[in-house]
């Protein structure tokens, strides 16, 4: 029975992001893959919640079948960015912007820069999730050898040769993709990353 269920929540959040091209993680007041599994928006962590298995094992079964990125992108939430997106985010991602590099710590920039030079790097802590908040990186959580979880940060350009990606859209038609999306799941243009640091 729980096969059947999570398969039939796995087809559910695959047209959800179909549609979309984006859906929050969990977010308790838009759509989130955690209301879309256990049937109704959940307040507060989804971990202790009774669906909170199945809707572990949808993430995981999404990401594995590689049409999903999980990235911070609204409000720094974790959101699900489906295939058809990924242009556009790595136009962002690639851009160097001044929103994204300006703010900057010494120790982050040199991650960066590891991060450039190796193509992943495993990484905790501040300067870690400014990268990805940033967009400056895709962080991807990872099996280690002894069956724990880690996060390595990933290149852009390994993402794109890693999962096969040759198209390419310009950053100002990157942009506005994104900002539409957004903005068709109800989130205010101020949770763009962009935006964010602008204020």
């Amino acid at each position: 029975m729980e096969d059947r269920d999570t398969e039939a929540d796995l087809r559910r959040a695959q047209d959800a992001l179909e549609r979309t091209g984006l859906l929050f993680l969990h977010d308790a007041s838009k759509p989130s893959l955690t209301a879309l599994v256990a049937g109704e928006p959940i307040r507060g962590s989804w971990w202790g919640h009774p669906a909170g298995r199945r809707i572990f094992r949808v993430a995981g079964a999404l990401e594995d079948r590689g049409d999903v990125l999980f990235v911070p992108l609204l409000s720094a939430k974790v959101m699900l960015v489906h295939r058809r997106l990924w242009p556009a985010l790595l136009s962002v991602g690639e851009a160097r912007a001044p929103w994204q590099t300006e703010a900057l710590t010494p120790r982050a920039q040199a991650l960066l820069a590891e991060v450039e030079r190796s193509g992943r790097v495993r990484a905790t802590g501040p300067s870690s999730k400014a990268l990805a908040r940033a967009l400056l990186v895709h962080a991807e959580q990872v099996h280690t050898e002894s069956g724990a979880h880690a996060t390595e940060l990933v290149s852009w350009d390994e993402v794109r040769r890693g999962r096969g990606l040759d198209a390419r859209v310009d950053l100002e038609a990157g942009l506005q993709e994104i900002a539409s999306a957004a903005e068709a799941l109800g989130a205010p243009a101020s949770a763009l990353p962009w935006n964010r640091r602008r204020r």
